[in-house]
């Protein structure tokens, strides 16, 4: 059951790890095309699309998940999405309506110019056929077709890259560019999606499962709502406290964390959180449940530790220096995405019991929180106080939605394991940022000279006079942090040491092959 689970997060993964490592190939064209001011609209305009998420409750594929599995007629379960499908559609397409109409004044509030309205439009569109999309797109996860669903992602990977070189970086549209290869791209991805509903589930609708989900998911609007209010408002707080490019800053440093649940949380999440709610009555379930956890922390603090380590080395790498604050903001933040995705994790209970009411009301405590915190902190630290405000907040809703759920499906974990898990990840952390760019390079010597010298063979090919040489030098001025980055992720691979205490089966492997040792000896 690990096994399989695992190599259906892997799969899903694929697709997100190839988006991320051509971004990140991307990023300092993207960079210092649109800067900080133009990074900054962005943040605005995709706060501004979380309160139209709140407003339908957030993630409608729990919801029909849950109703999914709940239904004993297998015959009827693919209506399940399909009326999930149609009514994500019906009022997603209700509230981006509105939000076209009063597309001037939100770009005036927002952006402190009309101008923008065309990008806040282009932005609707996306926005619809995202939340449409990502409910078609629940018959896959539910079934576990993790390879079509990998599959289709990477297609439209590939098209919105390929429009973003073309929109961006060749005809050098900025945020217009920006925002109509997101636009076209999504369109391109929602008929895909809409192709594979009606393949697999048809176009139908039930009025019982309607009301179903609706029940599930109306309770928790209003957390959805404190919560999105909570998170946006920092941004807001820093675009009025500091100013729009400093938000910039803010929305570079949170493009990174996000790694972390696209590659780690998000896809764990469709691998396991279906198979969770199917064995849930099972005898033994709760055990296993509870081992996954473990797990589950154990490859999300080892991709924390990775991003925390690297994050200063790869802003120097890619980006212009006004984005290099951005680092210990992003350091913060990624403790903050492991923490959510453990509270997640931790209210399992309430999920199956279909509690979303308590969930809601744990969400707008702790979101209430999270607003007073955020503006004293941001107002002592800065862009500090905005990431330790979400810190704080995750763990403090991490806690109430364990205590809760425990109520309605009890999960013996092994909290020794966690806390070990944690003080290592710590420790190394520590230890790995005392080290320095320049004593790597020193170090590294006789590297750094050789990469050097195979660069400049490359001047005369076709490689070398791209850009007239100037991504040749570019490179040759940044070999040391390339080196620097290559020693911190070497050493951050000590932390896999701990895998034969936190997983079962590895231990039991590792104690047979020192039994046979023993043996032999």
């Amino acid at each position: 059951m690990i096994r399989d689970t695992f190599r259906h997060a892997a799969v899903y993964s694929v697709a997100t790890m190839a988006g991320r490592i051509i971004g990140f190939v991307m990023l300092p064209f993207y960079a210092n095309i649109l800067r900080d001011v133009g990074y900054g609209v962005i943040g605005m305009i995709d706060a501004s699309l979380f309160l139209l998420t709140s407003l339908i409750g957030y993630n409608l594929h729990g919801a029909i998940t849950r109703i999914y599995h709940e239904e004993p007629d297998p015959a009827a379960k693919p209506t399940v999405v399909s009326t999930g499908t149609w009514l994500a559609g019906l009022v997603v397409l209700a509230l981006a309506l509105v939000g076209a109409v009063f597309s001037k004044p939100a770009s005036t509030l927002l952006l402190g110019t009309p101008e923008h309205w065309d990008l806040i439009c282009m932005a609707l569109v996306t926005f619809v056929c995202g939340m449409v999309m990502q409910s078609a797109m629940s018959i896959l996860i539910i079934t576990r077709r993790s390879a079509i669903f990998s599959m289709i992602s990477i297609v439209k990977l590939v098209i919105s890259l390929s429009l973003n070189i073309y929109l961006i970086v060749i005809l050098r549209l900025g945020l217009f560019g920006y925002f109509l290869s997101g636009m076209i791209s999504a369109l391109i991805g929602l008929a895909i999606s809409l192709v594979v509903l009606k393949h697999y589930c048809g176009f139908r609708w039930d009025r019982g499962f309607a009301r179903s989900l609706y029940q599930y998911q109306y309770p928790l609007i209003p957390g959805s709502l404190t919560r999105f209010g909570a998170r946006q408002a920092e941004r807001v707080i820093v675009r009025y406290q500091i100013d729009l490019a400093t938000v910039g800053v803010l929305e570079m440093a949170y493009k990174f964390p996000v790694l972390i649940n696209m590659l780690v949380i998000n896809p764990f999440n469709k691998s396991w959180g279906t198979k969770a709610l199917e064995i849930a009555d099972e005898p033994g379930a709760p055990r296993h449940i509870a081992n996954m956890f473990v797990y589950f922390f154990f490859i999300s603090t080892a991709a924390f530790l990775a991003l925390a380590v690297n994050i200063e080395t790869v802003l120097k790498l890619l980006t212009p220096p006004e984005f290099w604050p951005a680092a210990r903001v992003a350091q913060i933040d990624a403790a903050q995405v492991v923490m959510s995705g453990a509270a997640l994790y931790l209210g399992f209970g309430l999920y199956y019991a279909k509690k979303t009411g308590v969930l809601a009301r744990i969400t707008i405590v702790t979101s209430v929180f999270k607003l007073g915190l955020s503006f004293v902190l941001i107002g002592i630290w800065g862009l500090y106080g905005a990431a330790w405000s979400g810190l704080l907040t995750a763990l403090a809703m991490a806690v109430a939605q364990w205590i809760h759920s425990q109520r309605y499906y009890r999960l013996p974990i092994d909290w020794g394991k966690i806390v070990l898990i944690a003080v290592c990840a710590g420790g190394l952390m520590i230890g790995i940022g005392q080290i320095d760019v320049a004593s790597v390079a020193a170090w590294g010597e006789p590297v750094l000279g050789w990469v050097q010298g195979e660069l400049e063979g490359l001047r005369g090919t076709w490689l070398g006079d791209l850009k007239e040489g100037k991504v040749i030098r570019l490179v040759q001025e940044r070999t040391d942090l390339v080196l620097d980055l290559a020693v911190r992720t070497a050493l951050v691979g000590t932390f896999f040491l701990l895998l034969p205490v936190v997983h079962v089966e590895t231990q039991r492997k590792v104690l047979a092959l020192a039994k046979r040792v023993r043996g032999a000896g």
